[in-house]
This record gives structure tokens, sequence and C-alpha cells, in this order.
């Protein structure tokens, strides 16, 4: 059995995480077992996900590699401008302090996680990794999007103009969990955080843990379509800091010239 773990960690200790855990080898078999937003505490998450029997995927909304020649986040902001996705920097953050994914991603390597997907590229799906994604990035890209959903919390954004982006988040997402991963849809957490009434009720700190569970869930989904098929995703970056993206689809169709 193997497990697919979605974290959009929060960058403060004190704040809400996003966290989804999926189990099993096929589309027909995958299961949800987890999914919520909670304060985490990093050296109880890491002895839950290290407790983990078998091989797996542990996708991080979060830096998790790091060096002073990281460069990742501007190659991300050349290519997705477009859709307004660029990331925030994280040497902005790790000079604020805020290093929770990076502390995450060298207590799991000294547990036995890889953080190089070098293995899992050529094919390989026995092993444990943690690899950094970015949900927008994913959003764009497998919603098939112009410009990315403007849920997140801004100033001068409104609650009911977030709650409608929320909404078209949570359908965006129904979609493709239901041509990817059906069984995923039956688990009662999945269908309540992807009901429209979750969203059109949702205000403050519940908006947020809508938000944060979402992009758990993102994440998670993004694990499995990662190990199921390695040659739809691109590493940008290097190790001294790199995301794992979904191919263009659209531009590896395109005919050459």
């Amino acid at each position: 059995m193997t497990t697919f773990i979605g974290l959009d960690l929060a960058w403060t200790a004190d704040k809400d995480s996003g966290i989804c855990w999926f189990e099993g080898n096929t589309p027909a078999d995958l299961t949800c077992t987890r999914l919520g937003a909670e304060v985490l505490n990093i050296d109880s998450l890491v002895d839950q996900v290290a407790s983990v029997s078998g091989s797996g995927v542990v996708a991080i909304d979060a830096p998790v590699l790091y060096s002073s020649a990281r460069w990742v986040e501007s190659e991300i902001a050349r290519r997705f401008w477009q859709y307004h996705a660029s990331p925030h920097q994280a040497h902005a953050a790790v000079k604020q302090g805020r290093k929770a994914g990076i502390d995450l991603g060298a207590a799991l390597a000294k547990r036995g996680f890889a953080l190089d997907p070098a293995s899992l590229l050529r094919g390989e799906r026995d092993g444990r990794l943690v690899v950094e994604v970015y949900p927008h990035t994913i959003h764009v890209r497998l919603f098939d999007l112009s410009e990315r959903i403007p849920y997140k919390p801004k100033r001068g954004r409104c609650v009911d103009s977030r709650r409608k982006a929320m909404h078209q988040y949570q359908e965006h997402l129904s979609r493709l969990l239901e041509r990817e991963t059906p069984g995923i849809l039956h688990n009662p957490c999945v269908k309540r955080a992807l009901l429209p009434e979750t969203a059109a009720k949702a205000r403050g700190k519940t908006l947020k843990r809508l938000d944060d569970t979402l992009d758990g869930l993102t994440c998670a989904l993004a694990a499995w379509l990662l190990w199921k098929d390695p040659s739809a995703w691109e590493l940008i970056g290097d190790l001294n800091g790199y995301m794992m993206v979904p191919r263009d689809q659209a531009a590896s169709a395109a005919p050459r010239a």
C-alpha cells in the first residue's frame, strides 16, 4: 500500500495547516483517510509521516530544500506571471525565521525520506519521497485556467468575492477528482469540503480553514498524480530548491517547427 500525503504547511507553528492523506495503488482502490486543517506540531508530524509503512510521496506547499542559491521562485514567477501566480520568496521567509517546511524536510530526510525526486522521475516507485509543490501552478495547468483562482485573503478582497472564488475552486477540484480518483469523493470529509454550501457559509477562520483544506487536498492529489505518471510533471529549480509542476499539455502537444 502506498501513501500520498498533502501538506499546505503554515509559515508559522501557531497557524492552521491543511493536511490530507490518500492510500492505495490504483484509482480503483485509492481512498482518503485524513483531511482537514489544524495546527501541526512539526515533531509530532514527523513521527506520524515516518510511521507510514511502505512507499509514499509527501507533497508540501512550503519551501523544503533551501540554500542562498535558490532560484525556483523567480523562474516560477517568469513562467506563470501572466496567470498572476507568482509565489512568495523563500529568501524573505527564511530571513524572517519562517522555515517550517525546511525543518520538516530535514527531519524527514533523517528518517529515510529522499528529498531528490530523481529516482521517481526515472520511474522507480518503491521509495519514500518529499517534494515541494505550489498549488496555483497545479490549478493553472490541471484546471486549464487562464488566470489563478483568487481565493486567498488579500487586502481589499471581500468575503463574498472569496466565497465565489472558493466555490470555483471546489468545482474545478471536484471535476479533477472525478476524472482521476473518483473513490476519493466518497469520503465524508471530502464531500463536505467540496459542498457549495460549505463555501457559501464560511467566513473568517472558517473560510481560511476551507482554503487550507482544499490546498491540502490539492497537494495530496499532486502526490498521487506525480507517482502515477512522473513523465507528466517537470522539475523547476534544482537541489538548492525546486518545485514539481504539471507539464503544460498544450505546449507538449503543439507540433514542432
